[in-house]
């Protein structure tokens, strides 16, 4: 899938990182090459209605053990989405590593070998529409260093887009891990000049544009903005 450019650059807010709760993956690696992994995929845990509070119906023979246990589906997933059926096992995937929070698998079709998908097992179309809860953000960040780690490559590029102007395919928040190996400069994301098309900004433009961020910052009450004295920018 496309991946062009936006290098992501994201935050969390300033709260204890969730405990990583590692769901055990089974080695998806045979003697003769890779298998789609099962799709039995362990998901959040889901909602259960217990049997032992049913009473049965004074006329009916049938006892509670005989009551089909019933389970309801994940709440934060979207049973229309591509992503969330990957999480579910509706769809199969090669996965690479898996949390409570989050998932990893490989791309297809990737840009280089090792390019890999991260999502959240909670649907939001991007980071903030409808908006992505920070504790499944705080949990893909060290996620994507340990991939990065075992695709064994010095240089990669982590890459995350929202907003199809912003070339987002699939409708799910998800972080790109791309492998850019030396000895295959075509692989992996091209980027040049041309491609990244930055521009001269003087210190009165830098300096309005973090203002205007951080107004909007503290329209919506988020912490640690930083003060700074911008008199000297013109702003």
């Amino acid at each position: 899938m496309p991946a062009f450019l936006l290098l992501s650059s994201f935050f969390t807010a300033p709260v204890d990182p969730p405990t990583e709760d590692i769901v055990p993956v089974n080695s998806y690696l045979k003697q003769d090459g890779l298998s789609l992994a099962s799709t039995s995929i362990p998901t959040m845990e889901p909602i259960s209605i217990s049997t032992s509070s049913i009473t049965p119906h004074p006329a009916s023979s049938q006892s509670t053990s005989n009551i089909v246990q019933e389970t309801l589906p994940n709440p934060h997933l979207d049973p229309s989405c591509v992503f969330c059926k990957i999480i579910t096992g509706e769809l199969p995937s090669f996965k690479v590593y898996e949390t409570k929070y989050s998932l990893a698998f490989l791309a297809r079709p990737p840009v280089s070998h090792g390019h890999t998908l991260i999502i959240p097992k909670h649907h939001s179309r991007t980071l903030t529409d409808p908006g992505l809860p920070d504790e499944y953000l705080a949990d893909i960040g060290p996620i994507m260093k340990k991939v990065a780690v075992m695709n064994g490559e010095n240089a990669y590029n982590i890459i995350q887009n929202n907003g199809r102007t912003a070339w987002q395919s699939v409708d799910h928040v998800h972080f790109h891990v791309v492998p850019k190996p030396e000895s295959e400069p075509t692989r992996g994301l091209v980027l040049s000049r041309e491609s990244w098309p930055s521009f001269e900004a003087n210190d009165a433009e830098c300096a309005h544009d973090a203002e205007h961020m951080k107004r909007v910052g503290r329209d919506n009450e988020f912490p640690d903005l930083p003060d700074q004295d911008l008199d000297q920018y013109g702003v």
